[in-house]
This record gives C-alpha cells, sequence and structure tokens, in this order.
C-alpha cells in the first residue's frame, strides 16, 4: 500500500469516525427519550355526537389536546370548557403521563363558567366558523394572506377518481383517447388572469346575516353581578333580529330590542338557552342548523392544513390577488374589542423578559428541549406580527417619537413595548464606511448575528429579539427593550466592548466574566481572541470585535448586542473594489462594510482542519517509512482554527513584537479565506452549475444556492463574468438567472428611493408608472407618470418618479448593476436579457407589491384592440406589503436527527434510518408546528422516501401536507410548492389517478413558465414527464408536443452532441410513432442513433435499442409508403401481417416508460410502475 492512498484511507476513516459519532449520538438520544406510542383517547362530550377519539401520545400537554377538540370540526363549538379524568379535573400545562393518562382512558368534557376574556374568545370563535376555511383576518397587512390552492386544483369527480384507481391506470388499446387537464394547454407566454384557479372559491355558504356586539353594551353595574357579560345582536337567515345574552353560565336569547332594554330571557322560545353560541342559534333557526352542518363539510373537504391559521411564522402573501367582493359586516369593527379587551391590556407584553425567559427554559431533558424550541418559536411569531404592524403604523404616521425635536431620519419610537429606528447613519457611526448604504447593510448583517449567536445557544448570553422591515423604501428596525438600556448615556452599564456616545471620552472595556461567556461561543464561531488598546494605552482582550458591545441589563442578565460586525472583513474585495484603483473604468463600491457569510466561515474551517488532517496522516505515514518512533501527540492535540474579526481595521494593537506578530498571522489568515472565497468556493459553484448538481429557478433559489456556500451577492457579476469567458452552453440558464437577479436587485434599490419621499396616495401611481417604464415600453414608449388627486396641500409635486422615462430608468439599472456587481450590462438588455413576467413577479415580491389577476400587454397591440394606454394603470396596485426579515429559531436537535437519518439511510441502515427521519419529523412538528417551511421540507424528504420503497398511499399523504405548507409559508407559486406540486403529479400517476396527476402538472408547470419561463433543464424534465403521462391518457398528439419542446430545450441547453439530448430524441421518436407519424418517428430516432453512436459506441445497450427501433421505425415507413402508393393506384394490397403491428408489439407502453423525476440537486429514475431501488449514498 503507497503513502498516498494510506493518507487518502487516513482521512477518509478520521471523517467517517465522526459522522459515526454524530449518528451514534443522535441515534441514542432519539431512541432513549423520543420513542413514545401513540394511544387513541376517547372524549365523552355533553351534545351529539356523544363521543369523539383523539390520538395523542404521552408526552403532549392537555393544552394541546383542548386545542384539537377547538379546531375539530365535530367538537369546534366548543371553547370554554376543562378535561376531566376520573372526576378530576387535568392541569392544561401537564403531560397526559403527569396526569396518568394512558391508552383506553376515557376523559370528560366539561363546560365551565365563562369569563369576559373567555365569551370575547368564544364569539370570535364563531366568527371565524362562519366565515368558513379562507378567513380573512381584519390585523394582516396584505390581501389573502397564507393562501393555498390545493383544494381548488384537486377538484375532480371522486367517483371517476375511484373508479380509475380500481383499474390501476389501464386504459384498454381501442378506447378513445381521453380529454385530458392538458387538452387546451396554451404554449405561449402565460397570462396572469389563470394565477387564481377559476374555481377557487372562499366561502359562499351563509349562515346568518349578521353578529356584531349590541348596542346595549356595556353591561349595566346591576346586570353585572347577576352574570351577563356582554349583548350581541344576531340577524337570522329567516329575517329575524335576536338580542343574545353572554353570561356567565353560557348564551340566552333576551327581550331586548333596538329601542328597548329587557336583558330578561325570552320564555316564548322552546330552547333559550345553550353553553355555546352555536349551539343556541341551531335550537332558535333552522337554516343556521342546516347551513352550519352544509358550511362544515365544506371545511371537511378542504385538506386540514388549509384550515388551521399560521402562527408559528410569517404567512406568506400571494403577488397577484383578485381581490375579494368587500361584504359590510357590522361585526368587523368590534374584531379588535374581542381580541384584546377594552383596554387592550392583551396586547400589552414585556417582549424582553418573554424571549429571555424562554431561553431560561431547562434543556437538559430532550421533552424540555422540544418545549423550549416550541416557546422560542411562538414568541418569535408573535413578535414578528406585532413588530411589523408596528413598523407600518411608524411609517404612515401614527406613532409619536420620543424624540420630536431631531430631525425625522434620527426618529425613535416605541410602540407596544418595541423600540423602533430607522436604519439611517443618524450619528456617524458609518461616515468612513459608506454613510446610509452602510448603515442599511449593518441593519442586515447584525439580524445576521443574531441569528448565528443564537444557533449557538450559549447558557448565560442573551441577544435582542429583532425584526428588520422594508415598507415604502424605509427599513425599519424593531427591537425588544432591554431593561436598563434607556439609561444616561455616561452610564457604566457597557462593560464589553468600544463604546462612544461622541460626548465623553470613549471607553473601551472587557469584563472578565462577560469576556468568558463570550469565549463560549466564539470557539464554535472560530472567533480570535485578540487584544486590543485605546488613547491611553489600556489594554483589554476580545473575541468579538471593537463595535460589538456587552451590556449587563437591569435584570442581571448579559446581552450582546450590535453584532454585524461579527465575520471578518472580505480584504480581497475591499482592496480590489472599495478603493480607487489606477487603470481601472469600475467606480467605487458605494460601501466598505463586505463583510464574510458566516458560512464561508465554516466551509474555510472544514477546508482548514481536512488539510489538518493530511498533514497528521502523512506525518504518520512518514514516521512509518522512516521507521522512527510514531509521536502520538497530534491525537490528543484538537484542531485549532481561529480568525480576528478586527483584522484589517483601524483597532490599536498593543505595541511589542509578539503582539505584531500575532496581528500579522491573523491578517494572513483573513486574507487567505478571502481568497478562498474567491479562488475555490466560486469556481466550485460553477462546476456545480455546470454539471446540473443545482439549478436554480429563480432569484431566491440562486440566492439560497449562494448563501448556503458562503458566497455574497456581491459576487454576482464575477460569477456572470467567468460564465462569460466560460461560453459553456450548460451554463446559459444560469447565467439568464445571475443576470436577471442584478437587474432585479438594482431595480428593487430604484424604486424603493423613488417610493421612500412620497405619501402613501402616490405609492400606486409610482409603482404604476415605473413598471411601464420597465416593462411596457414596447407597449407604450412614451408612457406619462400620473399623480393623485386626493393629496392636500400638494399643487405641484415634484417626486422624483415624475422625471422618470424608460431610457432614463435602464440607464439607471445600468449604472446601479455597474457600481454594486461589477458587471456592464449591454445597453439593449431589457430585451436582451430580461424575460418580462418572471422579472415582474420578482419586483413584486422583493418590493411587496400586491397587482390584480390580469392579463398585462407587454409587446405592442394594434390600436383597436388596446383597452389601456399603458401596460398598468394605477388601480392595478392593490397593496403594498411588507418585506420582513427576522432571525428565525432553529431546532437543532430536530435537523441533526434529520441528518442522522438520511445518513444512515446512505449507509444502508433503512429501518434505522427511516425511524430517526419520523422522529426528526415529530420533533419539527412539536418544535415548529405543522405549518412551517422546515417542517414541510421534512414532509416532502419523506413523501420521497416512501415513493422509492413502494409505499405510494404513504408517499401521496406527505406530499399533500408538504404542497399545502409550501403553499402557505413560501407562497403558491414558489419554487418549493412548484416541485411539490410536480412530484405529487408523479405519484398520483403511479398509482393510477393520471388525470388527477395531469391536474397537478399543469398547475406547477403554469407557475413554471410565470417563475423562469423556458429553457430550463428541470423544465425539459417536467415536459417529459407530462408526455408519458399523456400516453397514459391515450393522448398521443399532446404527449407530441411536449417532448418536441422537452428535445429542443435539452438541444439548446446541452447542444445537439450529448446523450441527454439523444435520449429526448429516442423518447420523441417513440411518442411519435405511438401518434402513427412513423415518418417523423425515424428522423427522430436516426438523430438519438447518430448521438448515442458516436458518444456510447456500436456495442452500447442504447445503441442497439435506438438500432432496433430505427429497424421497425423503417419498414413501418417503408411499409406506410407502399401502401400510400397502392391506395394512389386504386390497388388491394394483400394481406400480410403488418410492420406496423410489429412494431407496436415492440414499443414499450407508457405505463412502463421511464419517468424522470427532477429533484434537488439531483436527477432520480422513477419508474411508473415503482420498481424497487436503492437509495443514492449521497
Amino acid at each position: 500500500m503507497n503513502s498516498k492512498t494510506t493518507l487518502k484511507d487516513s482521512v477518509k476513516e478520521t471523517t467517517e469516525k465522526a459522522v459515526e459519532n454524530v449518528v451514534e449520538n443522535v441515534v441514542e438520544d432519539s431512541v432513549n427519550e423520543t420513542e413514545e406510542p401513540h394511544f387513541t383517547l376517547t372524549i365523552n362530550v355533553p351534545q351529539l355526537p356523544g363521543k369523539t377519539q383523539v390520538l395523542a401520545n404521552a408526552s403532549e400537554l392537555v393544552q394541546e389536546v383542548r386545542q384539537w377538540l377547538t379546531d375539530s370540526p365535530e367538537t369546534c363549538i366548543y371553547t370554554c370548557f376543562s378535561l376531566c379524568y376520573k372526576g378530576k379535573r387535568l392541569d392544561d400545562y401537564k403531560e397526559l403521563q403527569e396526569e396518568g393518562i394512558a391508552q383506553d382512558c376515557e376523559l370528560d368534557l366539561i363546560e365551565e363558567s365563562y369569563t369576559e376574556r373567555e365569551a370575547r374568545i368564544h364569539i370570535m370563535h364563531v366568527r371565524e366558523l362562519l366565515v368558513g376555511p379562507f378567513k380573512q383576518n381584519t390585523s394582516s397587512v396584505g390581501i389573502d394572506p397564507g393562501l393555498s390552492f390545493f383544494s381548488a386544483v384537486s377538484n375532480i369527480n371522486e367517483k371517476a377518481t375511484n373508479e380509475q384507481h380500481q383499474n390501476n391506470g389501464k386504459v384498454k388499446e381501442n378506447s378513445e383517447v381521453q380529454k385530458t387537464p392538458f387538452a387546451d394547454y396554451d404554449f405561449s407566454a402565460p397570462s396572469l388572469v389563470k394565477f387564481v384557479p377559476n374555481n377557487f372559491g372562499r366561502c359562499s355558504i351563509k349562515c346568518l346575516d349578521s353578529l356584531y356586539l349590541s348596542g346595549w353594551n356595556p353591561v349595566p353595574f346591576e346586570r353585572r353581578r347577576r352574570g351577563d357579560l356582554l349583548y350581541l345582536t344576531t340577524t337570522t337567515i329567516e329575517g329575524e333580529i335576536l338580542h343574545i345574552t353572554s353570561a356567565i353560565n353560557g348564551f340566552f336569547a333576551n327581550k331586548s330590542t333596538m329601542k328597548n332594554f329587557d336583558p330578561n330571557p325570552r320564555s316564548d322560545l322552546k330552547v333559550y338557552h345553550a353553553h355555546s353560541l352555536v349551539s343556541l342559534l341551531q335550537a332558535i333557526s333552522p337554516s343556521f342548523r342546516a347551513n352550519f352542518k352544509s358550511l362544515q363539510d365544506f371545511i371537511a373537504l378542504h385538506h386540514p392544513f388549509e384550515t388551521i391559521p399560521v402562527n408559528t411564522c410569517f404567512p406568506a402573501y400571494p403577488w397577484v390577488v383578485k381581490q375579494s367582493k368587500h361584504i359590510y359586516d357590522m361585526g368587523r369593527a368590534t374584531e379588535i374589542y374581542l381580541s384584546l379587551g377594552t383596554d387592550a391590556v392583551d396586547s400589552l407584553r414585556d417582549w424582553n423578559d418573554e424571549f429571555q425567559s424562554q431561553r431560561e427554559y431547562p434543556r437538559v431533558e430532550l421533552k424540555d428541549r422540544v418545549l423550549r424550541e416550541r416557546l422560542i418559536n411562538k414568541i418569535q411569531a408573535d413578535f414578528t406580527e406585532s413588530a411589523v404592524k408596528g413598523a407600518i403604523a411608524v411609517i404612515n404616521g401614527n406613532v409619536i417619537p420620543f424624540n420630536p425635536r431631531d430631525p425625522e431620519e434620527e426618529h425613535m419610537y416605541v410602540y407596544n413595548n418595541i423600540f423602533f429606528s430607522k436604519a439611517f447613519d443618524t450619528r456617524g457611526t458609518f461616515a468612513k464606511l459608506g454613510g446610509n448604504d452602510a448603515a442599511h447593510v449593518a441593519t442586515g448583517k447584525d439580524l445576521e448575528g443574531i441569528r448565528t449567536v443564537n444557533a449557538i445557544d450559549v447558557e448565560g448570553l442573551y441577544t435582542l429579539g429583532c425584526v428588520v422591515v422594508d415598507y415604502k423604501g424605509i427599513r425599519i428596525v424593531a427591537q425588544t427593550i432591554v431593561p436598563g438600556i434607556f439609561r444616561r448615556q455616561d452610564d457604566s452599564s457597557i462593560v464589553y466592548g468600544y463604546f462612544d456616545n461622541g460626548r465623553d471620552e470613549p471607553r473601551l472595556c472587557s469584563d472578565p466574566e462577560f469576556h468568558e461567556i463570550v469565549g463560549k461561543a466564539a470557539k464554535p464561531l472560530h472567533l480570535a481572541e485578540h487584544s486590543v488598546s485605546d488613547s491611553k494605552e489600556n489594554t483589554v482582550k476580545l473575541y468579538t470585535s471593537l463595535e460589538t458591545k456587552g451590556l449587563m441589563g437591569d435584570d442581571g442578565r448579559r446581552y450582546l448586542f450590535d453584532l454585524y460586525r461579527l465575520n471578518p472583513i472580505d480584504i480581497e474585495f475591499l482592496e480590489n473594489e472599495c478603493e480607487d484603483k489606477e487603470g481601472s473604468n469600475l467606480p467605487r463600491y458605494p460601501h466598505k462594510l463586505t463583510l464574510f457569510r458566516p458560512e464561508l466561515i465554516e466551509s474555510y474551517w472544514d477546508h482548514k482542519s481536512r488539510l489538518w488532517l493530511q498533514e497528521i496522516a502523512t506525518a504518520k505515514q512518514k514516521a512509518q517509512e522512516d521507521s522512527t518512533p510514531e509521536d502520538n501527540s497530534s491525537d490528543n492535540e484538537e484542531f485549532n482554527f481561529v480568525l480576528n474579526p478586527d483584522a484589517f481595521t483601524n483597532y490599536k494593537s498593543p505595541e511589542g513584537e509578539e503582539y505584531e506578530k500575532t496581528k500579522k498571522i491573523d491578517e494572513e489568515n483573513v486574507r487567505n479565506a478571502s481568497k478562498y472565497l474567491r479562488d475555490t468556493v466560486i469556481r466550485m459553484l460553477i462546476i456545480e452549475f455546470t454539471t446540473l448538481a443545482v439549478t436554480p429557478v429563480d432569484g431566491s433559489s440562486l440566492t439560497t444556492t449562494m448563501h448556503r456556500r458562503g458566497i455574497n451577492m456581491r459576487y454576482l457579476g464575477m460569477i456572470a463574468n467567468v460564465m462569460d469567458e466560460s461560453q459553456d452552453k450548460k451554463l446559459n440558464h444560469v447565467k439568464h438567472l445571475v443576470i436577471h437577479e442584478m437587474i432585479i436587485r438594482a431595480s428593487k434599490r430604484i424604486l424603493r428611493s423613488l417610493l421612500r419621499e412620497l405619501p402613501i396616495t402616490y405609492v400606486p401611481y409610482c409603482i404604476s408608472h415605473f413598471l411601464n417604464c420597465l416593462l411596457g415600453a414596447d407597449y407604450n414608449p412614451d408612457p406619462q407618470p400620473m399623480v393623485s388627486d386626493t393629496t392636500i396641500g400638494i399643487d405641484n409635486p415634484t417626486y422624483a418618479y415624475l422625471n422618470l422615462t424608460p431610457s432614463l430608468l435602464l440607464q439607471q439599472i445600468r449604472d446601479t448593476v455597474l457600481i454594486r456587481f461589477r458587471y456592464s450590462l449591454s445597453e439593449n438588455f431589457i430585451n436582451v436579457n430580461v424575460r418580462k413576467l418572471p422579472l415582474l413577479r420578482e419586483i413584486c415580491l422583493r418590493v411587496g407589491i400586491q397587482i390584480a389577476a390580469q392579463g398585462y400587454h407587454f409587446v405592442n397591440v394594434k390600436k383597436k384592440s388596446r383597452k389601456r394606454l399603458t401596460t398598468f394603470l394605477p388601480d392595478d396596485i392593490l397593496n403594498l406589503i411588507p418585506i420582513v426579515k427576522q432571525a428565525n429559531p432553529r431546532s437543532v436537535f430536530a435537523e441533526e436527527t434529520f441528518e442522522a437519518g438520511k445518513l444512515s439511510i446512505a449507509r444502508g441502515h433503512r429501518e434505522l434510518g427511516v425511524d430517526l427521519m419520523v422522529q426528526s419529523l415529530a420533533l419539527h412538528e412539536q418544535s415548529y408546528g405543522f405549518l412551517h417551511p422546515a417542517t414541510a421540507k421534512c414532509y416532502a424528504a419523506l413523501a420521497l422516501y416512501f415513493y422509492h420503497h413502494d409505499d405510494i398511499e404513504m408517499a401521496i399523504d406527505f406530499q399533500k401536507k408538504a404542497v399545502v405548507v409550501f403553499e402557505r409559508t413560501c407562497g403558491v407559486d414558489s419554487v418549493d410548492a412548484v416541485h411539490s406540486y410536480l412530484h405529487l403529479g408523479l405519484f398520483e400517476n403511479a398509482v393510477g389517478n393520471t388525470e388527477l396527476g395531469l391536474r397537478y402538472m399543469r398547475h406547477a408547470m403554469y407557475y413554471w413558465e410565470i417563475i423562469y419561463g423556458l429553457l430550463h433543464p428541470d423544465g425539459a424534465t417536467a415536459d417529459q414527464n407530462v408526455g408519458i403521462m399523456l400516453q397514459n391518457m391515450r393522448d398521443f398528439e399532446g404527449s407530441v408536443k411536449f417532448f418536441e419542446r422537452a428535445k429542443d430545450t435539452n438541444e439548446i441547453i446541452f447542444g445537439k452532441n450529448n446523450v441527454i439530448t439523444g435520449e429526448s430524441y429516442h423518447l420523441l421518436a417513440k411518442a411519435l410513432a405511438f401518434s402513427e407519424d412513423f415518418k417523423a418517428a425515424l428522423i427522430a430516432e436516426k438523430s438519438a442513433y447518430n448521438i448515442f453512436h458516436a458518444m456510447y459506441g456500436a456495442d452500447h445497450q442504447k445503441t442497439k435499442e435506438t438500432e432496433l427501433l430505427l429497424k421497425d421505425l423503417t419498414s413501418n415507413a417503408v411499409h406506410n409508403a407502399k401502401m400510400a402508393l397502392l391506395k394512389k393506384q386504386d390497388k388491394q394490397p394483400q394481406p400480410q401481417p403488418q410492420p406496423q403491428q410489429q412494431q407496436q408489439q415492440r414499443k414499450p407502453t407508457p405505463r412502463t416508460t421511464t419517468v424522470q423525476l427532477r429533484t434537488t440537486p439531483h436527477h432520480l429514475n422513477v419508474s411508473t410502475q415503482v420498481k424497487k431501488k436503492k437509495l443514492s449514498k449521497k
């Protein structure tokens, strides 16, 4: 065995041991702590159905069972109740096992007395029930939050589906062509008219005419002591006006009218009292009883995940909407009171104390960790919702600043116990780094630093709750309020870092206890301890940068904030792009806050650790070859590589040779990391693009791809330039996406700068004119800006958007791309590099624009057919929503369990692996909730696993969940949702539901063309899948169109002499043969044969297969030519076996044709008959 092999094996062995340790640790924790069997509980309820059953496990809280009962259609009428076991009331905040609950236990649902708060909750719950599955939240910041189209897309005849499933998708040879969902498919550019499915309906079942708080509120004092809480007025479908009292013992109809107050119960009704408001209305109104049942049946038709609220993450808002009809509802205005009460005490929360209290929750036991993570996720979601509403109120001028005498940019606000400030350089902190540009970047970097420190989760070290909100061109930073943060500026609460309030002499401090705690976080963050001096030669040691500060709060907690400089400087970019250089025609980069991403630090650390392992292995091998005693000291040595976050900054290090040497080493390490980013990481990414290891579809997926590898978006221009030099056709689809992303980001900055100065009434006029200049110049080359007629005091507005023209805007985009991405766009880039519908989508998503669902013309049309002067009108801009960035909490153990499951499967331990993945899913559901992107990824991964291992029904169940969750949390047209629909279509086809599968495929492909357009490798795969499914439906002519488009796409991307292109020709030839166009099939198969013969040789199986089919097609072509000649000569051909029939016998049926399921990041070959396959070891 040579030394090279030994070295490789040694490094591999060390790596595998590390992986095994991770898997073993996760397995041990999972098996010991999470293996809890589920059991069925029987709940006895006072009314029909009398009993209901709940699936639970021992670690669930009683409160969770109560919530399930409230959400269940069978028991949704109850909100104020307790659960009892053997006559004892259960504690809501205890686990079932703590209360002695196990399998076959029966619990009693006991109706409880109402308080005013419980009465308000019950009334709100009833109002939400009456709305239907899609509730319009009056406090939401946009139209249709958390929308899902799954039920609308799935709306097919159930009986037909069942019949097709029973027949297992078999189609008789002589059956007629079935009408498929692609029968009227438009291969031209999609129209936004169809963005919302036609059969999507919120709810048309009306149970009541009205339900609202009565004018007899508030309850008189003499009635309060009689138990009255609230008064309601409702009008039934029959037209009867009822006055209802909400009392401590339930609801009853009283004798009041609109003019006379009589709170006594009505004795003329057969039933006038019930504990639940729904039960009372059911007893009084037959129409309510019938319609409420119909409403519950309608809700039951939807997937359960479509109806539950999104409350653990910020919901997705669609950028194209159909505005629903605004209905008169007297109760809508009182929902704020029902939610918060008369004095809004329910909304006043000490956010900081809640955040930190949840972090202090025990974390030793797994169940404690899960509960802790769930509480942190919930408080983060609640804080985000409140912060977004507060930021909008601040920008709209509805909050008074507490420093009104300062300039407007310096205004600070406190609203709902949250501190708000604007992302401007108001104190000159970033004057030398780029001013407002640097301040804008710093807020995002600070949030990134908070996310990184929170992920480390060091006990005793706290960060602020923080949300960044971009709205109407202004960035607002919302933070929790630390006790003592608003002290006098000269207070000594800052105990770590560099503090300069602008008035007193700056202080440099490093509290020993604080330094020790920060050191625990510095180790996993790979931060170097370094010495810093001030002007008085006082020397302290820090792990973080000078700008990062440590504060001792009045609550005794240690807080770390101003984390925007947590990572070192990208010195190579700073020196090359942020300074004026001789001979360079590029302008200076707008700011100097060019820092590494945390992913790059981790990647570089891994790179250095591998080199270190190789050095150790080499030394051991050399010692063996030289027969010298082996030095085992390195076996106990721990790899230690750190980076100084203050390297290449203006910090002052102590004088002395040792300090200078350390500083030089620190700077060399940071510079090498910068070179590693430019020379290795970016080049490797481009190789991945070339080999199709990763194939991003839109700007969001491109950004995620780059960020995961630690590449900042400022390198987009560098990536584009490398691709220009490469001339590799396989990079064209990514190059287009990269250029698109630069244009999008430049457009976003320009539009936000235009919106920043505008009153809210001018926003739709500015946005519509901007879009006309950018996207509608071919329709109207000279769009004229419009002004609002509803603003008082502005006779002659001078806003910048009024001077905007198409040529000026395109020049501004070119200039912005050049300065921010160091890339030169062509003069005609708008027609060469831009696909207008994807560009419109991205701009709307990045700025927060919601536009009307209608057809927009981007090219010139005849004057007679023109219905509008410009592509966009102000009325098309329906809403502007905030763009939210937050430090999303992570469930580290859930993620590690999932990765351990995938590793176990890859190593052949299938049963253990799938158990770990299922346990990880349970952890995700408990930590994040059902409706969260992280949970959806678990659903999708498990669905794919079960699909490959023959449990298709289970795969479909998980995939449906993934579809709905991705729609509601990432967007109905997000890449994740589209991929999920494509996979679900294949899964349904695998069990014979081909028609339903094609519905899903069509829905996904419509959005695909909006997201990217044509000429994407994943799009070609989708086309081939649709073609094969259409063949299953006997729609051979339709399948040919999709195979032709797939062939054209692959030919453009991979070139004519490529096996993927050859396979496309081969599939096209088969499709043409099915449609009996043997001449065209012969030409296509000849192309496939030439490619395979050139690439594989004559003896390859693929070449032989195409050669055989080529002979059969030739025989059919000759036979058909003879038949045509005989027919022309009016001669009857001699009966003989038809070559065509022989060919058809040889042709593989659509049911056995291989479908390529495109997943991220690899192709997976999947048979529609679902043959057993082994998972890839990747």
